[in-house]
């Protein structure tokens, strides 16, 4: 295991308006080159958990540091479009704009800290081709699209951010079996010792091919499982 902490999270709870404790005292740490797969039953805190991780929802308690600027730093103080170049999140319900393939998948692109990024059309026709899409695709109408597709787009969108973490919230779940495959391919040539991930997935066939991590949420408790030694695919 790499020794490059990337994130670290200590004590973290999140209680909501009716007094219900929806995470409870979680701490974690994540380093370079970490397959985490997260498990647990539905309602049990893992999207939670990941939201709170990216930042998008706010703590009851706790603290999150992320490695930056040379130290680890609370997430509370590093500013947003900075931190969102750093941890990507890639949600079940992706959001897109009226338009194509192409606007959509150019769309961060326009905010805060990614407008230095360049959009590479090319690398993406090369990733759909491997989605077995034609290079026309790039050009569909966006609300043409069934649910995979939308979703192997929402993949790529985030993708060609480079983050430092990624975190994956059942990123498969709309896919056929080939399709994931390829998902699964891609996360891995994108992982690397400075890099990691999360990925939620109830995929059996998944679990066994994904991490070197397991965590268990459990009514918004996290256990770690002990390590698994698994190869990458």
């Amino acid at each position: 295991m790499s020794t490059h902490q990337l994130l670290n999270f200590n004590n973290i709870s999140i209680i909501d308006e009716a007094g219900r404790t929806l995470l409870d005292d979680v701490s974690g740490s994540i380093y370079g080159g970490d397959r985490i797969v997260l498990m647990g039953a539905s309602g049990s805190g893992k999207s939670l958990l990941l939201s709170a991780l990216a930042s998008q929802i706010p703590l009851t308690q706790g603290q999150i540091c992320l490695a930056y600027a040379n130290q680890m730093m609370d997430i509370a103080s590093i500013p947003p479009p900075h931190l969102r170049q750093q941890i990507a999140l890639l949600t079940q319900t992706p959001v897109m704009v009226d338009g194509t393939v192409r606007d959509n998948l150019m769309l961060p692109l326009g905010f805060g800290h990614h407008k230095a990024k360049q959009f590479d059309e090319q690398r993406h026709i090369a990733w759909l081709a491997r989605f077995g899409k034609s290079a026309d695709f790039i050009h569909q109408d966006i609300t043409k699209l069934s649910g995979g597709e939308r979703q192997i787009v929402h993949f790529l969108r985030t993708l060609q951010l480079e983050p430092t973490l990624l975190l994956l919230d059942e990123p498969t779940a709309a896919l056929d079996t080939v399709s994931a495959g390829v998902l699964m391919s891609l996360v891995h040539e994108w992982l690397d010792e400075h890099r990691a991930y999360i990925w939620i997935s109830h995929r059996t066939d998944e679990v066994a091919t994904l991490g070197n991590h397991r965590w268990q949420m459990m009514a918004g408790r996290l256990e770690c499982v002990p390590s698994v030694s698994v190869e990458r695919i």
